[in-house]
């Protein structure tokens, strides 16, 4: 269209006025006018820019796409933990409620948890090793996402996992007594529960900070976890999230999430075990934290190398900001380049305001995408 413009104004002016001269060098004008570097090259250094002052500090977007994606975002869920808890998980009691020991009990639940890398499984690991306990490897072994793991040791069945495991293969929780704040991790052995093992988790420190940022940036706050949902409801009051689901597999995560998503519009799912997945790469954006599975994070859009929950707000931030100013070069660029455009037709522009508009608004518009590497909250 450009070149065509170009060619009737060297031509059709030239034909009824004849200064030919002058028709030409408003054509050549108009040319250089309308080259568009400035979008061409400001744009994607803008997500550039974005790209590396994330990667300053620990957060690292796959792309220009997962910027802009996440600047355009309504809500924020999250996982609970190793996402807004610590992840070190710690053995707090041992509940006997068979004719089995804590020693044993102890080490049966340590015997199916030994190949997991869940927060809950490391702390039952190490409370073994640190009571100086010996384990065997199973005879055979399943781990039902979501549940538990289903084992055969010394040749009976045994069942180590969450309440869900244990209603999946109806044992009979009767016996259990109303337990305190914390994770439950149950063992049956032949279906039959032997003893209840309590892990509790500390909330990040920076936490409710960024939960608070967040909601002034004005996003909805939300909480997807498998977890109980006593445990959940109590991280979720501290830390201030005004939405929460619990005891939810990966598949009641992910419907969840769609039903948020239309209610709310956008969202972003931050989360970072190997149960995540399914539900990060749902998300509009998914974000892992460094620390996570390699599931979780090959699924992600974004990932967290920090672990601290201030990252989210963080990348939000940075989007917008990459956003922002990628539009404000497109708003910039066509606004000057339309004005000296119709100037130069109308014979008031020479080819000094036309080099301007090209290489001049092109320069500008490169600074001001780099200006975002040269924030003064920057450390």
């Amino acid at each position: 269209i450009v070149i065509a413009a170009a060619a009737l104004t060297a031509i059709v002016p030239s034909l009824i006025t004849g200064d030919w001269h002058y028709w030409i060098y408003t054509a050549l004008s108009f040319l250089v006018m309308s080259c568009p570097c400035a979008l061409v090259l400001s744009v994607p250094l803008a997500f550039f820019s974005g790209i590396g002052l994330g990667s300053r500090k620990g957060i690292l977007f796959k792309g220009g796409a997962s910027i802009e994606a996440m600047a355009q975002l309504k809500a924020v869920i999250m996982d609970k933990t190793g996402t807004l808890t610590r992840g070190d998980f710690r053995l707090q009691q041992i509940l006997p409620l068979g004719e089995m020991e804590e020693e044993r009990l102890l080490s049966l639940c340590a015997a199916c948890e030994q190949n997991s890398t869940h927060p809950i499984a490391v702390s039952i690991l190490a409370a073994a090793r640190e009571r100086g306990l010996e384990f065997p490897a199973p005879e055979a072994m399943e781990e039902i996402p979501g549940h538990g793991v289903l084992a055969r040791l010394y040749g009976e069945e045994v069942l180590c996992g969450n309440r869900k495991l244990m209603e999946k293969y109806a044992v009979d929780l009767s016996a259990l007594p109303e337990m305190p704040y914390g994770a439950e991790v149950f063992l049956a052995v032949n279906r039959r529960l032997e003893g209840c093992f309590l892990i509790s988790d500390t909330v990040k420190p920076d936490a409710s900070s960024a939960i608070s940022r967040l909601k002034t940036m004005g996003l909805h706050t939300a909480m997807l976890t498998g977890d109980s949902e006593p445990g959940a409801k109590a991280v979720a009051g501290e830390v201030g999230i005004e939405e929460v689901h619990a005891g939810l597999l990966p598949q009641q995560k992910l419907e969840h999430l769609e039903d948020i998503r239309r209610k709310r519009g956008a969202v972003m799912f931050v989360g970072d075990g190997i149960n995540d997945a399914p539900v990060l790469a749902g998300a509009d954006v998914g974000a892992a934290m460094g620390s996570g599975a390699d599931a979780a994070i090959e699924a992600a859009d974004a990932v967290f190398m920090t672990t601290a929950a201030s990252s989210v707000p963080e990348a939000v931030d940075i989007a917008r900001s990459t956003r922002r100013i990628a539009l404000q070069n497109v708003v910039f660029a066509l606004s000057v380049k339309l004005v000296v455009m119709l100037l130069g037709l109308l014979g008031h522009a020479s080819m000094w305001m036309a080099v301007f508009a090209d290489s001049g608004v092109a320069m500008l518009c490169v600074l001001n995408s780099v200006r975002i590497l040269y924030r003064k909250d920057n450390r």
